[in-house]
């Protein structure tokens, strides 16, 4: 009898050395460890979804796909493999039921991962905005939804019987777009006024509101919930609406920001996509200042040698640029339903912003990128 001994199973011990090689790039390595593991114990889930890794790092996307969805037909569960697999879905996927998939996938990853917390994003210690805007949506859903009590939740969102995009403009925004040059137009009434008040409702009525930006903004991604069918449905009726403007493009990735007017919006950036579809859903009546509001876009687009590190959060750096080479703006005012849409890889920002005081008031901005871009 042995004692004080404990042997690692073969398992362990090719999990271990897969990590090994992980570590030291060699990728190739660690598949066959992988493959290994899974001869031995073919529903081990975190061998799937490890497998699933060292595919999608070679390349071979639609064979990391395969291997994300076994492990989660083992483990249907677990909130690593649902964010891994709907982020590879919506940034690399081809296949026709990608958003779907991937949307599906983050709203459980969501529901998993924040309806344990039992409070919401803001709490002590976090900025004052934060904490004031969690307040304002804690009253609303006690109003609206019954929700004593902070929880997740997330509102209705399904897909509407009626197209969610009007197509009205469609003709004469794809002109503008062809023959502008930098490419920035203007669409306004893009949703339909249902696909606009159920849009906004599930924005309102939503605990999707994860990151707290120290300018005065917060954020919604697709895996925090911001990933409803109606979106998706808004996605499909778009490519279909536009396809002059979108052409071959693929939604990439999407958010929505929340503002406190009171305070700033985002800085100057680009976006790490071709084409980009930024739009308003608040109220015209929520905004005090209709000339202002809205967005600046520059004429000067990324240089070529910059990555996304250089071009997204250095504010700092992308105004000199500006500066250094002499790049002008235009301003394109805040609308309720208007859409601006531009090449991704031009400078722009948050216009300055004053609206009502009020948690149905606060600006929300949805932006959908389209395309692959720079870096």
């Amino acid at each position: 009898m042995r004692t004080g001994v404990f042997e690692s199973s073969p398992v362990d011990a090719f999990l271990q050395q897969a990590a090994a090689h992980y570590r030291a790039g060699r990728i190739v390595e660690a598949e066959k460890l992988y493959r290994q593991t899974l001869a031995l114990r073919p529903q081990f889930a975190e061998a799937h979804s490890g497998l699933a890794v060292m595919l999608f790092l070679q390349g071979r996307k639609e064979e990391a796909v395969v291997a994300f969805r076994k492990a989660l037909e083992i483990a249907p569960d677990d909130v690593g493999t649902l964010y891994k697999l709907g982020n590879l879905l919506l940034r690399e996927g081809s296949d026709p039921g990608r958003i779907e998939e991937s949307f599906a996938c983050f709203q459980r990853h969501a529901r998993l991962t924040f309806a344990m917390t039992g409070q919401p994003a803001g709490e002590k210690g976090e900025a004052p905005h934060r904490i004031r805007h969690d307040q304002e949506q804690q009253e609303y859903l006690t109003q609206t939804h019954g929700l004593k009590n902070w929880q997740f939740h997330l509102a209705d969102g399904g897909r509407i019987a009626s197209p969610s995009v009007n197509a009205t403009n469609a003709a004469k925004a794809t002109e503008e777009w062809i023959s502008s040059n930098p490419r920035i137009i203007v669409i306004d009434n893009l949703l339909s006024e249902e696909a606009l008040d159920k849009l906004r409702r599930y924005c309102w009525g939503s605990t999707v509101w994860r990151e707290t930006h120290p300018e005065g903004y917060l954020t919604a991604m697709p895996e925090h919930g911001l990933a409803c069918p109606l979106i998706a449905q808004i996605d499909e009726d778009m490519r279909a609406a536009y396809p002059g403007i979108l052409g071959v493009h693929q939604l990439r990735y999407l958010w929505a920001f929340k503002y406190d007017s009171r305070l700033n919006g985002v800085g100057t950036h680009a976006d790490p996509s071709v084409v980009t579809f930024n739009f308003w859903i608040t109220a015209d009546e929520a905004n005090l200042d209709p000339e202002r509001g809205g967005l600046t876009v520059w004429n000067a687009a990324i240089p070529p040698d910059w990555k996304s590190q250089r071009y997204i959060g250095d504010t700092a750096g992308c105004q000199a640029y500006l500066a250094r080479v002499g790049a002008k703006s235009v301003t394109i005012p805040y609308r309720c339903n208007r859409a601006v849409v531009f090449s991704s890889h031009l400078f722009h920002e948050t216009d300055r912003m004053h609206f009502k005081e009020g948690y149905t008031n606060r600006r929300i901005n949805i932006t959908m990128l389209y395309g692959r871009g720079q870096g």
